[in-house]
């Protein structure tokens, strides 16, 4: 008997993930991935994207150090 996802004719588009996460900061992160198996991540990550917010398609530009020093100067004047 056979096991596993059957064959698709579907095209696939590959995306690597790679992810660096800090111990007492992203530690929830970190239980959530060490907790399943290797040959599971990949779904359990896909579920999670579902399932939170992917409903906006653009990303806010992070504002840099500098601008955000400036913004703050000007406030406090």
């Amino acid at each position: 008997m056979k096991r596993g996802r059957p064959v698709s004719t579907s095209a696939l588009w590959e995306f690597h993930v790679h992810l660096r996460l800090r111990v007492g900061e992203e530690d929830d992160l970190i239980d959530f991935l060490s907790n399943l198996p290797k040959g599971r991540r990949a779904l359990a990550l896909k579920t999670a994207l579902r399932s939170g917010g992917l409903h906006s398609t653009a990303v806010d530009p992070v504002d840099t150090d500098d601008e955000l020093v400036a913004s703050l100067d000007d406030f406090l004047k």
